[in-house]
């Protein structure tokens, strides 16, 4: 039996797929699919946006990890091939949160995690009994998964020579417009610290890109990996919580571990705003304080900020913009809040009828799906490319790469917030470029 895996494109408004010879980095979703794959059956994997996708192939079976951002090109994929008589399945965080919408487009869907319900769905394909729909009757303890199989993909077209590696699931918090806590039950899970040592011994390149939600979600299991990873001498980024830098030794060890990179979701520097979203655990009035923490260490991170939020107002870009230059952050992503089908704000505001656009979160661009409380939706995505023109422009680079606290803030900085300018003057969402 012959099975491709698939990772679909992101699509533009007029429904092109969004391609690239290269991307920046490369994601868990295709070779860790592929590991759990490959003990069932032959299996091929194709990132849609960088690969042409032959149709025309000896493929059993056709599976689809789909996002909300890739679900009008995954369906445009499943179309062609049940055409021509393959079976397709879909499966990630869409299907999850709407199966009945992705079954009008395929054969069946995995919903949650796919460690037990996967291979079940093989095994009933094979047999000529493949179901509609599967969902484990419980979430995996994270012990034996399969280490992913990068070497089903051609690491010479990713910039970046960090491989993923996940450590933990899930996240201890439940901010209201996230769909990670809705798609892993609330639960926060970790994999045994001695098998993700022996994951991060196989990659060939001895740099890792952690995917987890959020790394330190616990302290006490972050501080004993971090420890295990000291003697391998990798580099590494992860996400994790401005919260974080409370724990002076947890940076200290995450320095000697070899982190070079974190991501933060600050969201915003309203308090009340971040109350909107249940995101409690963050405290603006520490902000300065905690990022210091990380620049005496010369630890390299990066900011994401979320606007259209309820206690939003015209002023949140200006403040947001002078915290920046406070703190000169070495890099930050601004983005229109976008709450999934299935979270609680999205729920909210369909039941306020606000939503002006259910759609507008399904491709490329930075619209505003819905009506924020004191602002327009035009303003919001206004301020966001203003947010965007000002951080990245020249003479804002300049400032804050020229006084950075440590020289691994230019050598990591620069090339990003050059790329970042280039795509902020031609109207593009950096992110995309991911």
């Amino acid at each position: 039996m012959k099975v491709l895996i698939v990772l679909p494109a992101t699509v533009f408004a007029n429904g092109l797929p969004y391609k690239t010879k290269r991307r920046w980095i490369m994601g868990l979703a295709l070779p860790y699919m592929g590991a759990l794959t490959a003990p069932h059956a032959e299996v091929e994997l194709i990132d849609d946006r960088m690969d042409e996708i032959n149709y025309d192939g000896p493929y059993d079976l056709v599976g689809l990890s789909v996002t909300i951002g890739t679900a009008e090109r995954a369906y445009e994929i499943a179309a062609k091939f049940r055409k021509r008589g393959v079976a397709v399945v879909m499966g990630g965080f869409h299907p999850t949160l709407l199966p009945e919408e992705c079954l009008q487009h395929c054969d069946a869907v995995v919903e949650g995690e796919a460690e037990y319900a996967w291979p079940e769905l093989l095994e009933d394909f094979r047999a000529g009994r493949m179901k509609s729909r599967y969902k484990a009757d419980r979430f995996h303890d994270l012990k034996n998964l399969p280490t992913p199989r990068w070497d089903l993909l051609d690491r010479r077209k990713y910039f970046v020579p960090y491989l993923p590696l996940q450590t933990t699931r899930g996240c201890p918090f439940k901010c209201s417009f996230c769909e990670v806590p809705i798609f892993y039950g609330g639960t926060y899970r970790h994999r045994p610290i001695g098998e993700v040592i022996e994951d991060i011994k196989r990659i060939p390149t001895g740099k890792v890109q952690v995917v987890d939600d959020n790394i330190t979600g616990s302290h006490e299991y972050a501080r004993e990996l971090f420890k295990a990873m000291i003697p391998l001498g990798v580099r590494w980024s992860c996400l994790w919580t401005i919260n974080t830098s409370r724990d002076a030794e947890l940076l200290d060890l995450a320095v000697r571990a070899g982190v070079y990179h974190v991501n933060i979701g600050i969201e915003s520097v309203s308090q009340k705003s971040l109350s909107s979203i249940n995101k409690r655990q963050n405290r603006v009035k520490d902000y300065v304080e905690m990022l210091r923490e990380l620049e005496r260490r010369g630890i390299f991170y990066s900011l994401n900020f979320l606007f259209g939020l309820d206690e939003d107002t015209r002023e949140i870009f200006a403040e947001t913009m002078d915290f920046l230059k406070q703190v000169r952050a070495p890099m930050a992503f601004f983005n229109t809040v976008t709450p999934r089908e299935g979270t609680p704000m999205r729920s909210r505001l369909i039941a306020e009828n606000r939503v002006l656009n259910r759609m507008a979160d399904r491709y490329l661009g930075m619209d505003c799906l819905f009506v924020p409380k004191n602002m327009s939706p035009r303003e919001v995505e206004d301020g966001v490319w203003d947010c965007f023109r000002k951080f990245y422009s020249i003479p804002s680079i300049f400032r804050r790469l020229s006084t950075a606290p440590a020289w691994s803030y230019v050598t990591q900085g620069l090339p990003s917030n050059l790329i970042f300018w280039w795509a902020v003057r031609h109207r593009k969402d950096p992110v995309d470029y991911y």
